[in-house]
């Protein structure tokens, strides 16, 4: 058995390629905490090769703090298919695995240490990885059947979910993936603002072999999301309405907070009220037959002791009707602000958005008339 030791000085990246272009192995399986589509990107096509030519990869990625990508994700999804599973527990529990393994009828290369599949991982940062050799020594077999366990833990874990294109984006819908198209670096205002703290930024010189041995990304480019859902309609109830109620709420399915929670800025713009409740403020452009009303603030909640998803806009408390549609547009670069519009019943735009409410749900305030309700 040999033992090989990786840092920043000699990376995993060049490594592994140089592997899966080898010819030499049928196998190519990997555990890691994040991938982003730098590093899938720099692999892609070596991947692509690897799997053209009967080679088999099965991957486990994590996606706790919402680090990886969905642009990674579909990018290995489309060369893996069905081989690529995504883990993720709701606790507090992260997966933080970093294991890339070769081998044929077994495992004859293992590689472990701290490289994500990221172009920081596996051309730039410091990072430390052994690389092991395996033969047929007592101790190397003793490790294989170890790592062997390990893998079949992996994978039958309750949860490591199969994976395709339709189940990654349902994770970005939900806001348990990153979408690198609308990530911005802040690290040079950061600088600026915080320049007491005693580090450096390294020199380009510094750093020039290991940009030297990292290849340009594939020329995969970046995967196009599908049309984001941008816009929410429902039927109000005799709850959501009233000229007099001193609690100008409406009542939000937490069906339809399940469904697109990234609609809501869920979780990610929310912020604890003095009472303990999630909420997040937005701005709200309000329209009420055919008149844009004065720009307004709109508080949405969680109301906890209720289990209740409220948004609370006074206008459409006094002003609407039961029955009545708000339709609530979003935009895509804006998520402070909502446009929302006050549907009458049989108006020509009630007509035409009504049929898209195709989805039903029930709350305590009125449980014998389900709410109606839908994105598009």
């Amino acid at each position: 058995m040999e033992l090989q030791l990786l840092t920043n000085l000699n990376p995993i990246g060049p490594q592994i390629a140089s592997l899966l272009r080898s010819g030499q192995y049928k196998s190519f399986n990997m555990a890691v905490a994040y991938a982003k589509n730098s590093g899938v990107g720099r692999l892609y096509d070596d991947l692509a090769t690897f799997a053209n030519q009967g080679g088999t990869i099965t991957a486990v990625i994590g996606i706790d703090q919402s680090i990886t990508s969905y642009q990674a994700l579909v990018n290995l999804s489309n060369i893996i298919q069905t081989n690529l599973y995504i883990h993720h527990d709701k606790g507090a529990i992260t997966f933080h695995p970093k294991i890339y393994s070769f081998g044929n009828k077994q495992v004859e290369r293992v590689f472990i240490g701290s490289s994500n599949l990221t172009a920081g991982g596996l051309y730039i940062n410091f990072e430390a990885n052994v690389g092991i050799t395996l033969d047929n020594s007592e101790t190397a077999n003793k490790f294989r059947k170890e790592f062997n366990d390990y893998w079949q833990f992996l994978l039958n874990d309750v949860n490591t979910k199969s994976s395709d294109n339709s189940f990654i984006y349902h994770l970005l819908e939900l806001g348990y993936l990153a979408d690198e198209t609308k990530q911005t670096v802040f690290s040079e205002i950061i600088d600026k603002v915080s320049g007491d703290a005693p580090f450096i930024s390294r020199k380009q010189k510094e750093t020039k072999h290991n940009q030297e041995k990292m290849p340009p990304p594939s020329s995969i480019g970046t995967p196009l999301l599908p049309s984001p859902k941008l816009k929410f309609a429902m039927q109000l109830s005799e709850f959501d309405v009233s000229p007099k109620s001193s609690d100008p709420v409406q009542l939000i399915p937490k069906d339809a907070l399940k469904i697109a929670p990234a609609f809501w800025n869920w979780p990610s713009l929310y912020t604890l009220s003095p009472k303990n409740y999630p909420q997040f403020y937005a701005i709200g452009f309000i329209t009420i037959d055919g008149k844009l009303l004065p720009e307004t603030h709109l508080r949405i909640y969680y109301y906890a002791t209720k289990k209740e998803f409220r948004l609370q806009c006074k206008d459409i408390k006094r002003n609407g009707h039961p029955g009545d549609i708000i339709l609530i547009e979003k935009n895509e670069l804006r998520p402070l602000e909502f446009h929302i519009e006050l549907l009458r019943i049989n108006s020509a735009k009630y007509k035409e958005i009504l049929p898209l409410l195709t989805q039903k749900a029930r709350n305590s305030k009125t449980p014998d008339k389900p709410k109606l309700f839908g994105y598009f």
